[in-house]
């Protein structure tokens, strides 16, 4: 597992909360992107990113925001709103694939990489996943999947 430390400037963003399985987020997303005030900001600059705020694990109405990148003078009105993702140190993964393959990738991360690092998981942080192409015009083996865990 090739895992990079990677120190991260904040990101402001525009965003959907979705609360309900992972798997399920489609709808955050659709909100998001069909947004007339989102619409502009999506060009070949901006980042795509998830944050996922719980471990499926342990609940079932795991909260995960799906969002955009977004310039400081970025006004979002309900549905949107704008939510900054914390910077600093985050372990970093890159993923090729299908989404489903996320779950191994989350475990390998927090039960063999993390302990073996002698970094810690930065506590009651979310984890992010930055997607470097997206499902609309990309063939599923082809996707790639940053994973950023916070560390303290």
């Amino acid at each position: 597992m090739e895992v990079t430390v990677q120190k991260f400037e904040d990101i402001r963003t525009a965003s959907v909360r979705h609360v309900g399985t992972y798997d399920q987020c489609t709808p955050a997303w659709m909100t998001l992107m069909m947004n007339p005030a989102v619409m502009p900001l999506v060009n070949d600059k901006a980042l795509f990113i998830g944050v996922c705020h719980d471990d499926p694990s342990k609940t079932d109405q795991c909260r995960y925001d799906a969002c955009v990148s977004c310039p400081d003078d970025f006004q979002a009105a309900a549905p949107i709103a704008v939510t900054v993702i914390e910077g600093g140190d985050y372990a970093v993964y890159r993923h090729t694939g299908s989404y489903r393959g996320l779950e191994q990738v989350y475990h390998d991360l927090f039960e063999k990489w993390l302990p073996a690092s002698g970094r810690s998981y930065k506590s009651g942080a979310p984890t992010v996943q930055i997607y470097r192409n997206l499902p609309i015009n990309t063939a599923e083996e082809n996707l790639i999947t940053d994973v950023l865990i916070p560390l303290a």
